[in-house]
């Protein structure tokens, strides 16, 4: 019987669906699921073609075939949707499997460059940019070299890293008009005031890195310039000429304050200074 066909088709497409959670079940990798999704949207054709042919042969049954097919067909609809649901379930698990795994690699990624970072910020500190080695680097993380070289092509890919982030922590973490306004003090203060010293003298002695560091250094000025104009206004306005000199004059004076607190006596009052100047800039 030509409708018997049908429905038999019906019952192959849903016994495949069925082998093909068997074997999820069992346990797949990563492609093996993806073949597994293939199969399974391959006999979903199937079986919207299966549909339309059996729709036809329907349309000239008899009542009573009718009947006995419409049945047959819902017993293997209700059997087909328990597949399909069961399917679904395991290729979700699949898939939040494979992303719980790339974000606990991606967590051990960011948390080893972190202390490459961070070995980095002491031992360039601490020697200077010529003297530090790769290797003094990457023995005070924790790793080898070749760890480092996973995550940084350079010594020169790493300082300007650690640059940059310092730049970001000063814009992100001060509570004045500017960060440019911050003199460091102590001793996290002076590792900060060498570091930045220290990228300043590097661009000097190494004229092809000046268009490396520019970016950050333009963008901090700038968003400096943009904070004055803003308390001189009270509004956000794009910084007048007077605005980017005044930045300019708060990247001097914060920076050889900087040094300065590291070596007067308390009784110079650097830190005051420093807030007495800066208010006397926005004045005029």
């Amino acid at each position: 019987m030509q409708t018997a066909r049908y429905v038999t088709a019906w019952r192959v497409i849903l016994n495949g669906m069925k082998a093909d959670q068997s074997a999820e079940d069992a346990g797949r990798s990563r492609s093996e699921t993806e073949s597994s999704s293939d199969d399974l949207r391959s006999a979903t054709r199937g079986l919207r073609e299966a549909i339309t042919e059996l729709t036809r042969a329907i349309g000239g049954a008899g009542a009573e075939l009718r009947a006995e097919l419409s049945a047959e067909l819902a017993t293997a609809s209700r059997e087909l949707t328990g597949g399909l649901r069961h399917g679904a379930r395991g290729i979700k698990d699949q898939a939040d499997a494979i992303a719980d795994a790339a974000l606990k690699r991606q967590t051990k990624t960011e948390r080893t460059r972190a202390q490459l970072i961070e070995a980095g910020r002491q031992v360039f500190a601490e020697k200077g940019y010529e003297a530090a080695s790769v290797a003094d680097i990457a023995e005070v993380a924790g790793y080898t070299k070749g760890a480092l070289y996973a995550h940084f092509e350079s010594k020169q890919e790493l300082f300007l890293a650690i640059f940059k982030q310092a730049q970001d922590s000063d814009s992100s973490d001060s509570d004045t008009v500017s960060p440019l306004m911050h003199v460091t003090t102590g001793e996290e203060g002076l590792a900060d005031i060498l570091l930045s010293l220290e990228a300043y003298l590097y661009a000097l002695r190494h004229p092809t890195v000046r268009p490396l560091l520019l970016p950050t250094v333009e963008e901090t000025l700038t968003q400096t310039a943009k904070e004055i104009a803003h308390k001189r206004t009270g509004s956000s306005v794009e910084p007048d000429r007077e605005d980017l000199d005044t930045a300019l004059a708060f990247a001097a004076q914060c920076t050889f304050a900087s040094i300065l607190a590291q070596l007067l006596p308390a009784r110079w009052d650097v830190n005051g200074a420093a807030e007495r100047i800066a208010n006397r800039l926005l004045s005029q």
